[in-house]
């Protein structure tokens, strides 16, 4: 790749350094940002890329869901200093609304050093030099919090934040998202009959078959019990009815005895999508669990969809 070299001034510092040509500062260290405020706290991500764009935009490489933050809003490049061969991590403005903080002191440009705060909004992420033992360690809290211990899906807790931050880019730019509930047919039957470990087993597997038929940036949580919800972004009520008519179908499919059920496993979902069935993330999981009702009451191993609002 070729390079050239460019000067820069960060306050009584000048420092020259090559473009386009970078390097970790260790064989086990990287470069990360640390969300410490804001509605993705305790993401860590990464920087691999000689530049990385920051900011609401879905083409941003780090994607920050604050109203306050500009589509790209900053820019942080790696570069090899030709100096001393360190590598610089430079923020750049690009030509934000509300601009750039790096330790509370607005800046247009800015060389980063470890530990360094930058407020974008009223997300704030911490910029730091970590070893993989601190990444794998942070990563193993992250899961901790959000995180069902039994299932490996999202927790509770993490699900909501993801629906309020997707129910914000469909609000802004007319987009659809559906909510599915899912809820596996005479759970209670099945813990009477062959114990609470088979129980387990049985839910682990159908969280297994679950995660098969979605999509990468799909949402699958344990909503409670034997109840799972699933966001699926830029997913109209046709597309969700698809995908869940698929996991249902996949579930009645599955020999459960290999997890130690002898009987037959089914599961009812209930399925409404944003804006037609609901205006608001919570009546939208409302009008779902309505549909699921439905589903349950109507015969089971079967998916319901909500009603479309009347205008």
């Amino acid at each position: 790749m070729d390079s050239k070299k460019e000067t820069k001034t960060f306050g009584d510092q000048t420092v020259e350094f090559q473009i386009s040509e970078w390097v970790t500062p260790s064989g086990k260290d990287g470069f990360y940002f640390t969300v410490i405020e804001g509605p993705d706290f305790g993401r860590v991500f990464l920087l691999e890329q000689p530049e990385t764009i920051v900011g609401r935009s879905d083409e941003a490489d780090i994607q920050v869901d604050d109203e306050k933050v500009s589509r790209k809003h900053l820019k942080i490049s790696l570069s090899k200093s030709s100096i001393n061969g360190d590598t610089l991590v430079i923020v750049s403005d690009l030509n934000s609304k509300n601009g750039i903080f790096v330790n509370g002191v607005r800046t247009l440009q800015q060389q980063l050093r470890n530990g360094d705060k930058i407020k974008i909004g009223d997300t704030i992420l911490k910029f730091e030099t970590k070893d993989l033992l601190d990444v794998h360690y942070h990563d193993k809290l992250y899961r901790q919090a959000t995180r069902d211990p039994l299932t490996g899906l999202a927790n509770r807790s993490y699900f909501q934040n993801e629906i309020q931050k997707t129910f914000s880019i469909a609000s802004r730019h007319n987009r659809v998202f559906s909510i599915m509930m899912m809820d596996i047919d005479f759970f209670k039957k099945i813990n009477d009959t062959f114990g609470h470990d088979v129980g387990d087993n049985v839910l682990r597997k159908v969280a297994d078959i679950l995660m098969k038929h979605l999509r990468a940036h799909d949402v699958a949580a344990r909503y409670g019990g034997e109840e799972f919800i699933i966001l699926l972004p830029e997913t109209p009520l046709s597309g969700a009815l698809t995908v869940a008519e698929r996991i249902r179908l996949a579930v009645e499919a599955f020999n459960f005895e290999i997890v130690g059920c002898s009987r037959k496993v089914t599961v009812s979902s209930g399925i409404a999508d944003y804006p037609a069935c609901a205006k608001e993330p919570d009546e939208l999981i409302k009008r779902a669990d309505e549909a699921l009702y439905q589903a349950k009451t109507s015969g089971r191993n079967r998916v319901c969809t909500a009603p479309q609002l009347a205008y």
